[in-house]
């Protein structure tokens, strides 16, 4: 795992966009897949660690898909996670979602995007649940894993510091929270 300052670099050494990147978007989700694989994740979610890649009735490949469900029209986007030769979940590529079978489903508002970055448990469980497609048993079991996954996401979101609005997003209210997320916690989370 990479320590969050080389991740901040590896993520900000990448060529510069012309258009500016937005939270969830295409371009920010190919980001976060790289920021994914420079995280605990693949080890953690792998054959040696929960066996998440193996799950939702897949063997060695899922598909996460995620949006922001406060977010008219917003396009879904897409993680295609998979097992490599030693069984880790790698992230092979994140983009656009261009529909069809998927393992994993969340579309929590953009405020709790901006929520779960410095911290994530049972208690925000509720907040994801609209929208959510997989097996509940195996996410309430692998809950540690879903906090580093938000924080990751929160993380590369302030390093490339995204436009967070969107139409149907309260602006203000998701300001607030983005200003709110504390770089103590989610650093505590990613370390």
């Amino acid at each position: 795992m990479l320590p969050v300052y080389a991740l901040s670099a590896v993520l900000l050494a990448s060529p510069a966009h012309a258009d500016p990147v937005r939270l969830l978007d295409a371009g920010y989700t190919a980001k976060l897949c790289e920021a994914w694989n420079g995280t605990s994740l693949p080890a953690a979610l792998g054959r040696s660690g929960s066996g998440w890649i193996d799950s939702a009735g897949s063997e060695g490949s899922q598909i996460i898909v995620i949006s922001r469900r406060d977010c008219d029209g917003w396009p879904k986007v897409q993680l295609v996670i998979q097992a490599d030769e030693s069984g880790q979940a790698v992230c092979q590529s994140g983009g656009a979602f261009p529909g069809g079978e998927l393992q994993w489903q969340f579309t929590p508002t953009t405020e709790q995007w901006a929520d779960f970055t410095d911290g994530f448990g049972v208690m925000q469980m509720p907040g994801i649940m609209s929208g959510f497609v997989g097996p509940y048993g195996v996410a309430a079991a692998n809950i540690g894993n879903f906090e580093v996954f938000f924080a990751a996401a929160g993380r590369l979101a302030l390093d490339l510091d995204v436009d967070w609005s969107c139409e149907g997003a309260d602006a203000e209210d998701v300001a607030k929270k983005v200003a709110g997320i504390d770089r103590v916690d989610m650093a505590a989370i990613l370390d």
